[in-house]
């Protein structure tokens, strides 16, 4: 087997567990959780704004 050969399966096998573990179903939870750390940054920013507004 080549050194190519062996490096591509590596690189596959590697690719394979990550996305395995990315994907895990326990993991669900800690995603969308984290899916919403933009929305909430907004919503702060948006609240500062409407109290500068005010002054």
């Amino acid at each position: 087997m080549s050194y190519h050969a062996l490096f591509t399966l590596v690189f596959f096998l590697a690719f394979v567990v990550m996305a395995a573990w990315v994907y895990r179903p326990s993991r669900k939870k800690d995603y969308e959780k984290l899916g919403y750390i933009a929305l909430d940054a907004d919503e702060r920013t948006a609240g500062n704004l409407h109290k500068g507004d005010e002054q």
